[in-house]
């Protein structure tokens, strides 16, 4: 099948287009929206309350005037913008304040033969559009999602899921005369007008000059009707909307069915879209090996030796030098959590001074940013859950990231509590990841122990280093050996990346996280325990500059759908892993129960900032070492 014929003359823009459906480029000047905005009031008086378009209006003169005036300005400008194109109509949106103006999720009708060509609508607010006065919502990548035909009597596909759509759309927010040039084919609304004026757009619809026109009729006795219809089809069926057509000819009649898309089918599509989004996001190289890199890029880790013995001796002996204490009582901590900063900060000196002239031996135009001590102490209920650590970086969406070089100081295995990653997990998820926990929300705050089992966990001698992606979701399960698990961790990024830190605003919606530009020294004054306190004191970080306020939303999915997303990227059931808890907790590998052991509290790591949680019965209720083999069990037996 012939690919469709580029629809933007620049290629980044096209590119981007492809991906995601859509496409926001600065289009009319103040002087032509001032036109057009004239040319509506002028042309159309007495407009409906909420959504009207004045394509529905019975002024034939009006229609064809405002038709003019914006082929003129709009079709004008893009000509600068597309290649061969023609022009399928154009009309004014307008949204007057109230309930009534909200235009639900939808996509437009299939008009051209979408294997071969897009159709497209060029959407030019004329004021600054918003979340409070209607902006346009899309779910990035949907244009892709489904084949199944649209017209008016036919079902929308994607009925059954609008409530996961919903909290997976995004706002596009624009200034006046800016353009949204999306395809047809693309789920969208826009939410009700909650402002004290209306918002008014001019939209344009086009395709490629070759692409023939399509109407797809519902007949009586449930078949489809293909008609072909003249280019101007779609200004003249607006009065009798549903109806058959008049004009044109009847190209063929057949069955069809409607398919509804399951939530399955669904979580499947927005899988696919985020794999296909990471993958044209070129990472910012950091290894110098290009196999390392290409690894690194789809695993989302990669583990290989970096220090020797003389180096992780040296490491150890100033770690037993400094008599680190488990201060908050967890079995698990990292120096940096230690009250002592001036030891917080000699202890990142040293480290760097060992790691970082190994580490530039692998790693090309990289910066570290913070280092310390992770420790895991023995202790048979000391399981670190399924999590992400936190964005550390600016413009992850432009191929930046940050990457814990975790070198073990003492051989890891399953018995000493090893680290064990997700596959491609890095993939999965392109949401911002804010402090502090346990308070903000993330997404697998459901599901840190139903996907527990499919850990890929990793043999380590000491002075191997795992390198992993913070996106990357890992976790280890407990330290049953001897002797503590002594480690440390170094973050790195791009030499030329932003340090930023999100943490969620104190207001208790959990909707809001602030942005901060911050430096290395800013670990070492924050970690998670500090920053807990002052979210729940109502309190905001102090001293460092405040690069904006940004919505805090990411995908839900529940566990039985991120475990076929996790077990599509080539995870598997860990059974060692499992085996292991099994025994340890009382339980065999066919289900069978043994006493319940005592339900045991635990912490969740935070890259080198830990959590520490105080007088969060129901957190630890659920968060137990006793609910991941409830998991094992329910996962080998199904009970």
């Amino acid at each position: 099948m012939p690919p469709r014929p580029p629809i933007f003359q620049d290629e980044k823009t096209q590119a981007f287009f492809e991906l995601n459906g859509y496409a926001v480029v600065p289009f009319l000047s103040v002087e032509e929206v001032a036109e057009l905005e004239n040319t509506f009031h002028a042309k159309f008086q007495n407009v409906p309350e909420g959504f009207y378009s004045t394509s529905f209006s019975k002024d034939e003169a009006a229609k064809v005037d405002s038709g003019e005036i914006t082929e003129r300005i709009v079709g004008k400008k893009a000509k600068a913008f597309f290649h061969s194109y023609k022009n399928l109509g154009s009309c004014f949106l307008s949204k007057s304040p109230g309930t009534k103006g909200e235009m639900p999720i939808h996509q437009d009708w299939t008009v051209v033969d979408e294997t071969r060509f897009d159709s497209l609508t060029i959407w030019i607010p004329m004021c600054d559009v918003n979340e409070t006065n209607g902006a346009m919502q899309v779910l990035e990548g949907s244009h892709r999602f489904s084949s199944a035909l649209r017209s008016p009597l036919l079902n929308n596909p994607f009925s059954e899921v609008e409530n996961r759509i919903r909290q997976d759309l995004k706002s596009v927010n624009m200034k006046a005369g800016e353009a949204l040039i999306f395809s047809q084919a693309l789920l969208h609304c826009s939410p009700p007008n909650n402002s004290l004026s209306s918002r008014l757009v001019v939209t344009y619809g086009f395709t490629a000059t070759d692409a023939q026109l399509y109407f797809y009729y519902k007949n009586e006795i449930g078949e489809i009707e293909q008609h072909e219809v003249p280019d101007n089809f779609f200004q003249l069926y607006n009065t009798n909307i549903g109806s058959r057509p008049t004009v044109g000819k009847l190209l063929k009649t057949f069955p069809y069915q409607e398919k509804p898309v399951t939530a399955d089918e669904y979580s499947k599509m927005k899988h696919t879209f985020l794999k296909n989004k990471q993958a044209m996001i070129k990472m910012k190289p950091l290894f110098k090996d290009e196999s390392k890199q290409a690894f690194f890029e789809k695993e989302g880790y990669a583990v290989f030796p970096l220090l020797n013995e003389t180096e992780v001796a040296d490491l150890k002996s100033y770690y037993e030098a400094l008599h680190i204490k488990d201060e908050n009582g967890f079995g698990f901590h990292v120096s940096m959590d230690q009250k002592d900063k001036d030891m917080c900060r000699e202890t990142r000196e040293k480290v760097w001074s060992v790691a970082l002239p190994k580490l530039d031996e692998h790693l090309k135009d990289y910066k570290p940013f913070v280092a310390s001590y992770v420790i895991k102490e023995p202790n048979p209920k000391g399981v670190v859950p399924a999590h992400q650590d936190w964005s550390f970086v600016d413009k992850e969406e432009e191929g930046y990231c940050s990457v814990t070089c975790w070198v073990a100081l003492v051989d890891m295995n399953l018995e000493n509590g090893q680290m064990g990653v997700i596959k491609g997990s890095h993939h999965l998820m392109q949401n911002h990841r804010p402090s502090p926990s346990p308070q903000a929300p993330v997404p697998l705050s459901e599901h840190m122990f139903s996907i527990f089992p499919y850990l890929t966990t990793l043999d380590m001698k000491a002075g191997e280093v795992l390198m992993f992606d913070n996106r990357t979701i890992h976790a280890s399960p407990p330290n049953t050996g001897n002797f503590a698990r002594v480690a440390v961790g170094i973050g790195v990024t791009q030499k030329d990346a932003q340090l930023i830190h999100y943490y969620l605003k104190p207001d208790g919606t959990h909707s809001t996280i602030i942005k901060y530009a911050v430096d290395p020294d800013f670990f070492l004054k924050y970690e998670n325990a500090s920053l807990a306190k002052l979210y729940d004191a109502g309190g905001v970080i102090e001293g460092y500059e405040k690069l904006g306020e940004i919505p805090y939303t990411f995908t839900k999915h529940t566990s039985a759908e991120l475990v076929e997303l996790i077990k599509a990227d080539g995870n598997s059931f860990n059974v060692p892993m499992c085996e292991k808890l099994s025994v340890l907790y009382g339980y065999d590998m066919t289900g069978t129960k043994q006493p319940e052991p005592p339900k045991v509290e635990v912490k969740i790591e935070e890259s080198f900032t830990e959590t520490v949680v105080e007088e969060k019965k129901s957190f630890f209720e659920i968060y137990t070492p006793y609910n991941i083999l409830r998991e094992v069990v329910y996962r080998i037996t199904g009970r």
